[in-house]
């Protein structure tokens, strides 16, 4: 009886310390799960997949799989969908994409505005410019229109070639022409206005100058440039929609098919830190004066959207690849400098830059020369 009353309570504490171990053991198992659960949610949170809209111009930028490798080092994988800065501004979904990525600072403050966006990122830049060949800028230089600054670019006198060409003067007309006597008449090709930033860009620097030197910014300031502007994309035929084609054309064709085409600088700048054979060929940089600069706006729609702008604005390794593509940035080394060291020198600083009209007064006079196409 007394060795009973002995093993019960045994048993009992036995039992306990059974159960106990149990517990314990079902309890730090679940715990484990659940930790290991939460640091896998954690590594999806932060390895993204982005889908954006950019400019044509910065698809082989992210096709690079030095530009890849470097995002992904950061945990970031981005698809991209090329389009028109225009046609980027009036895709705005939020749910088809993370960001949009145009190439000028209207459409990118229209987007902003739809998306609500706190904030932005201009991780790169370019001027607007004109490429050219030297027997070209010789001439324009012989008639007083631009100085020679360096092996590689010409300064242009914007209003004084605005008011020839709105003259209608021929190229043969000029003096010292005899290395492209032609009865072209003098103008400046472009993209298609309707659908390309550097088009756009070459209208806000035209609708300025029509503006006695003002930002246009009220209707009645678009009624008065329209007849000065308009003509100037009327006047010059069939026109591509992406600054891609009449670049290519450009590299292809020679001065003849386009001796002045408005272009961007990383274009010229990405083709000659590729071709260095090409430094010592005719191809120049023609810098209008007054010019404006192209900013190439991020406008995240989402939080892995925002994680993006701030790589590309901030991580050293990917401002250097934007030096590859012709891109200022912002930082220490901003380009110029960089391109220096490999033969291609440009102006470190342009002084001369306005600012474009707001996206509202760009459109108006974008839809006022569309209605005169048709």
């Amino acid at each position: 009886m007394e060795i009973r009353k002995l093993i019960a309570p045994a048993l009992a504490v036995v039992l306990l310390a059974a159960v106990g171990s149990g517990v314990w053991y079902s309890n730090t198992r679940l715990h484990d799960e659940s930790a290991t659960a939460a640091a896998a949610r954690i590594e999806q949170q932060k390895q993204v997949t982005l889908r954006g809209l950019i400019g044509s111009e910065k698809e082989t930028f992210f096709a690079d799989p030095r530009v890849q490798k470097a995002l992904a080092a950061q945990d970031i994988t981005v698809t991209v969908e090329k389009a028109g800065s225009r046609a980027i501004a009036s895709r705005y979904d939020a749910t088809k994409f993370d960001f949009g990525f145009p190439s000028g600072a209207p459409a990118a403050a229209q987007l902003k505005t739809l998306a609500k966006a706190p904030n932005v990122f201009n991780p790169f830049y370019t001027p607007i410019v004109l490429a050219s060949w030297r027997p070209i800028a010789e001439i324009l230089v012989a008639n007083g229109i631009a100085q020679k600054q360096g092996d590689f670019y010409y300064v242009v006198d914007l209003p004084g070639l605005m008011a020839m060409i709105e003259k209608g003067t021929r190229w043969k007309e000029l003096k010292a022409s005899s290395a492209f006597s032609t009865s072209k008449s003098l103008l400046i090709n472009s993209t298609d206005v309707r659908t390309s930033n550097s088009a756009a860009m070459y209208l806000a620097l035209a609708s300025y100058l029509a503006n006695s030197q003002q930002i246009v910014q009220s209707q009645e300031d678009v009624d008065r440039v329209m007849p000065v502007v308009a003509p100037l994309f009327l006047r010059q035929g069939f026109q591509e929609q992406s600054s891609a084609g009449p670049f290519e054309d450009y590299l292809a064709l020679g001065m003849g098919k386009a001796p002045l085409l408005v272009a961007y600088e990383s274009q010229m700048i990405e083709f000659w830190l590729k071709n260095p054979d090409r430094l010592k060929s005719d191809m120049v940089l023609l810098y209008p004066k007054p010019t404006v600069y192209s900013k190439h706006v991020l406008v995240p729609y989402t939080p892995g959207g925002a994680r993006l702008g701030a790589a590309l604005e901030n991580d050293p390794a990917l401002r250097e690849l934007a030096h590859e593509y012709g891109y200022r940035t912002g930082g220490d080394a901003k380009g110029p400098e960089t391109w220096a060291a490999r033969g291609v020198k440009v102006p470190d600083v342009l002084v001369d830059v306005i600012d474009p009209p707001s996206f509202e007064w760009l459109e108006r006079m974008t839809t006022g020369i569309e209605a005169r196409f048709k």
